[in-house]
């Protein structure tokens, strides 16, 4: 899946998240663009909470407030 996050300041972030997760595969494709690939699907809400806590964090850290979408239009 293919994630715009709209902030190069979060990409990072959202990069040494799913670097960390076994059943992820991750890939820097531009400056706000990222490319996830699940290895499975059974964790997806695990990871799902785990990105809107990440998110969250960031905005509260005084950031714009964003929300990245796949742009495949499935997230």
């Amino acid at each position: 899946m293919r994630i715009h996050v709209g902030n190069a300041d979060l990409v990072p972030q959202l990069i040494a998240y799913f670097e960390r997760q076994a059943d992820c595969v991750v890939h820097r494709v531009g400056a706000t663009k990222i490319e996830v690939a699940l290895l499975g699907s059974y964790r997806h809400d695990q990871h799902d909470t785990a990105i809107e806590r990440l998110l969250a964090d960031f905005w509260l850290d005084g950031s714009e407030p964003l929300r990245p979408h796949g742009v495949n239009g499935h997230g």
